[in-house]
């Protein structure tokens, strides 16, 4: 795993964090936890991307964390936010500025707010 510059934030008091091997985590990016954030192996975060498994707080009873999962050789543009339960597939691409809510298949990019897929590309090298 490599950090790029100063500036990554962590915010995880006693929750579950896993990053691959060979992943690259840019300047400025955010991963906010209250439950579990695993990234794979082989992926490339941009700066400014933000990743969180929580809202922070209960709204009218719903659960406020769900576990976010971001598969090996993702590579995640700058300023894309990743929000609570999502899992992206290995292989996919979230283009920049992108709000992720919902699951991304394996090999597809994605791209928006709220995010969809754009096209399958079958992964990225």
């Amino acid at each position: 795993m490599l950090f790029q510059d100063v500036g990554f934030y962590l915010d995880a008091p006693g929750a579950e964090i896993s990053i691959g091997d060979y992943t690259y985590v840019n300047r400025r990016t955010e991963i906010m936890s209250k439950e579990r954030v695993s990234i794979g192996s082989h992926c490339a975060i941009s700066w400014d991307v933000s990743i969180m498994d929580t809202d922070f707080h209960a709204i009218d009873g719903m659960p406020s964390t769900a576990p976010v999962k971001i598969g090996d050789r993702v590579w995640i543009g700058c300023k894309a936010i990743i929000l609570k339960g999502v899992t992206i597939g290995d292989g996919a691409v979230v283009a920049a500025g992108s709000v992720v809510t919902k699951d991304v298949p394996p090999g597809c990019v994605v791209a928006g707010s709220p995010a969809k897929v754009i096209k399958p590309i079958g992964g990225w090298k």
